[in-house]
């Protein structure tokens, strides 16, 4: 019939089973490529978002610093010099290094569902970003006592009491620390254990600060921890987070720090550097 336009048969458009093999193969193979790429730019946020923390904990020192005599923060206050437990202006008692830089970042626990006076015993779990990094995970990630960041409290606030009424190391003034920029603060601390453990908001030099009359690192063997010492804890590709007395941070190895190590990448007891702890510039 006039008009009438006959079709040609249209051929089959799917993929034949060979076609799709290939495809999912290369799609694997991106994947394969891609992901550990995507963890290690997702670690390197993480990392620096550890950095921008210690750093503007840094910054929170030195408010402390203007406020308070120029005088460091004690590493933690217990008691105050007629003998009675010591309260901050929240209520804690028995307050670690975190709580005495509030001005700068606010209080490292939220105190409005705790009673007066608060401590330990009602929690210890930290409500404050600043003072969490997003690299440490588990169970003591937001713990206040065995958390993420320490203080180089041998040199500039020991107040762990030797006897009656005397302080290890504490007061320490700002005009004591003669090289600021190269005087650790705060960092990534490890904790009295291999792997991240116990007392780690103590950050412990590579030497004990004999000539400050410290006589034992943060921990101590046993209920703190099998091991006696709270070096930095390099969990950011190898390296650890610090920032310094005079404001700036920076991402650093153990050996940079002084630290030295054995064979298995475990920090030796007592043994190193302490050229960048002493708030002088020089080894002990």
């Amino acid at each position: 019939m006039a008009g009438n336009i006959v079709g040609k048969p249209v051929k089959n458009a799917g993929f034949t089973l060979i076609e799709l093999l290939v495809v999912i193969s290369i799609i694997s193979l991106l994947v394969s490529i891609l992901l550990p790429s995507l963890s290690t730019a997702r670690e390197l946020a993480r990392g620096v978002v550890c950095l921008t923390n210690v750093k503007r904990l840094a910054i929170a020192g030195q408010f402390y610093l203007t406020e308070n005599r120029e005088i460091f923060p004690p590493v933690r206050m217990k008691y105050n010099s007629d003998g009675s437990t010591f309260v901050n202006q929240y209520g804690r008692t028995k307050p670690r290094w975190q709580w005495f830089l509030d001005q700068g970042v606010g209080p490292a626990i939220n105190p409005a569902p705790y009673g007066e006076p608060f401590g330990d015993s009602e929690t210890r779990t930290m409500t404050n970003d600043y003072f969490k990094c997003p690299s440490l995970r588990g169970e003591y990630e937001q713990d206040i006592r065995n958390g993420a960041y320490g203080y180089n409290y041998q040199y500039l606030g020991d107040s762990r009491s030797v006897d009656s009424g005397r302080y290890t190391n504490f007061p320490v003034r700002q005009s004591e620390i003669t090289a600021p920029a190269q005087t650790v603060f705060i960092g990534d601390s490890r904790g009295g254990d291999s792997e991240h453990g116990k007392h780690s908001y103590t950050l412990d030099p590579p030497k004990l600060a004999a000539s400050k009359g410290v006589v034992k690192f943060g921990p101590t063997a046993g209920k703190d921890g099998p091991i006696g010492h709270s070096p930095l804890e390099a969990r950011h590709a190898g390296k650890g987070n610090v920032s310094f007395v005079d404001g700036h941070a920076a991402s650093m190895s153990l050996r940079s720090l002084g630290y030295e190590l054995a064979q298995d990448g475990i920090v030796v007891t007592g043994t190193g550097n302490n050229r960048l702890w002493s708030g002088i510039g020089e080894d002990e």
